[in-house]
């Protein structure tokens, strides 16, 4: 039996000097460590 990982991914910034964009890499290591990412949440706060 196969077993399936699977994750949300909540990203969020809360100042000018960060953005989404720079976190695009968890989506890609969660990919690569197995994981199936289900969501991706995003928030500018």
């Amino acid at each position: 039996m196969t077993t399936l990982n699977v994750t949300r991914i909540y990203l969020r910034v809360s100042t000018e000097d960060q953005d989404l964009q720079r976190q695009e890499a968890i989506i890609g290591k969660a990919r690569t460590s197995g994981y199936y990412v289900a969501a991706v949440y995003r928030e500018n706060a």
